[in-house]
């Protein structure tokens, strides 16, 4: 297997978007302490694809979830490390939230938390989630909710993390502006061919002439089937247009979120500041949610039922055909339906694939990857890939994919982490692993799967299975399960060596220098 040659990876200049530095996650049960990540360490660069590999139970989703603070508290905890996102330290006051008691004579530990700091420091972590830090999840079932439609749930976080460019497209918006006229009749010209190339190119232009994207899609499904008489559509396209034309009441509505959004993206630069520079900004936070109150409460009536029906509409059209836009770029077949439907009604390919579309509405920073192809078949796994890397493209989103499947490591990926129970056992440039594996446990995983050029080869399997982490090995954790372990290899871990560019390996079969971090 060969990595792909058509990745250009990030260089050195480019800077680190994300740096995790000794990350511990345990898990306290009653049959012990699970020690899932013990140390972990890597960093990712704007702009780059790093993929994260393992067994099954190596710690891989855990790190995700440590970096985005999902870890279910209890009974996980963070217990040390520190996770750099943009030079801003996202387990700052994670000592303040609780303390641990050991239990005589067990391997248990009784945990006392302070969920008022808990809860400050996810207020934190709120200004960093979805425009900063996205995340596609493996289970998509357990992700989406049953009682909302896929529409309402994507929408909240188009809202969330994009609501002032929404609003600014709504208020800026041209429905009687020149050239629309125009616009309209090329619309009716290009359904007529019955092409369907033609007539979305005319649709992206009807939106462009109305200075609002999402109209262009909306005429395009309007007039998709109309080629047999075109002009019976007009009427729809007006009532799309009037959608346009706000009433006073709905116009002031828009403002007054507008400013609720600034209010909010203040809050979130306050608490990145806090995240930074170690410190409280105390006045700065209550002088902004003094404001945010004093617009919620100025205009409670908005929420009377009917006023909020009423004032809500040209929003709640918006998102629904920005909503029906992502899930085109995720190639899903008839997105309006879809749109309209609930999870229990798409298969596990299709809501994955709703999953990824709302992880990339945000246009995040650094996008988290959990096995985000795994319920995917091959041609749509492509196209993922491929949306995923236009995306750091466009935008220079770094990316962390987590994947069992070493081919699409190969393909999108510029450097890769391997895991081991809970530790980080190799990290190199992604053609430099596939050519020279220093590691034995990388060497049995590349060993374990085809090759085209060697179609006789007979496949290679890893004895044994992962530890146990409530009683992990000593040492080396892999020692039990290598073929080259040594009598050092059990008594202590292993020191991180440099052996070559960017090329780092934690065991005793190598004497490089040290590496630093």
């Amino acid at each position: 297997m060969t990595a792909s040659t058509s990745s250009s990876g990030p260089t050195a200049a480019q800077p680190v978007i994300l740096d995790v530095r000794n990350l511990r996650t345990y898990f306290f049960t009653y049959d012990g302490v699970v020690k899932a990540l013990d140390g972990v360490s890597f960093s990712v660069r704007r702009g780059e694809t790093l993929g994260l590999v393992g067994e099954t139970g190596c710690g891989k989703s855990v790190t995700a979830f440590s970096i985005t603070k999902l870890i279910a508290d209890p009974p996980g905890r963070i217990m040390d490390g520190m996770i750099l996102f943009k030079g801003a330290n996202l387990l700052w006051g994670l000592e303040r939230e609780a303390k641990f008691k050991p239990i005589k004579k067990t391997n248990r530990v009784k945990v006392t938390r302070w969920y008022h700091r808990i809860k400050r420091n996810l207020e934190r972590m709120n200004a960093v989630r979805g425009g900063g830090i996205s995340m596609i999840f493996q289970e998509p079932t357990s992700a989406l909710n049953p009682i909302f439609s896929i529409s309402d749930q994507i929408s909240e976080a188009l809202l969330l993390h994009r609501g002032d460019a929404i609003l600014d497209g709504l208020l800026g918006s041209t429905p009687d502006g020149p050239g629309v006229a125009a616009a309209k009749d090329e619309l009716v010209r290009a359904a007529r061919t019955n092409d369907s190339g033609q007539l979305r190119a005319a649709a992206d232009a009807f939106g462009a002439a109305v200075h609002l994207p999402s109209i262009g899609t909306e005429a395009f499904y309007i007039f998709r089937q109309a080629w047999a008489d075109p002009e019976a559509k007009l009427p729809e396209l007006e009532r799309s247009l009037r959608r346009l034309h706000f009433s006073g009441t709905q116009r002031h509505y828009l403002k007054r979120e507008r400013k609720l959004l600034e209010t909010s993206d203040g809050l979130k630069q306050v608490f990145m500041r806090e995240m930074r520079e170690g410190k409280v900004f105390g006045n700065a936070r209550r002088a902004l949610n003094g404001r945010r109150t004093f617009l919620r409460l100025r205009t409670f009536y908005y929420g009377v039922w009917g006023v909020r029906g009423h004032v809500r509409a040209p929003i709640r059209r918006e998102t629904f055909w920005q909503t029906v836009g992502l899930l085109e770029g995720v190639s899903i077949a008839n997105p309006v339906q879809v749109a309209r439907g609930y999870p229990h009604e798409l298969s596990g390919g299709m809501l994955q694939r709703v999953m990824i579309a709302m992880a990339l509405s945000a246009q995040p920073e650094l996008l988290i990857a959990d096995e985000p192809t795994t319920a995917l078949d091959v041609t749509i796994q492509a196209q993922i890939l491929e949306l995923m890397r236009d995306l750091k493209r466009r935008v220079g989103t770094a990316i962390l994919l987590i994947t069992h499947d070493l081919g699409v490591i190969a393909e999108v990926s510029d450097r890769v982490c391997v895991m081991y129970a809970g530790n980080v056992v190799e990290v190199a440039p992604v053609k430099e692993l596939y050519k020279r594996p220093l590691h034995p446990y990388t060497q049995g995983l590349l060993n374990s799967i085809p090759r085209m050029d060697e179609p006789d080869k007979k496949l290679e399997s890893i004895p044994g299975s992962v530890p146990n982490l409530i009683y992990p090995p000593s040492g080396c954790r892999f020692h039990p399960r290598c073929p080259h372990a040594m009598p050092i290899c059990k008594e202590a871990r292993p020191p991180v060596t440099l052996e070559g560019e960017g090329h780092t390996v934690a065991c005793y079969l190598y004497n490089g220098p040290p590496y630093r971090g």
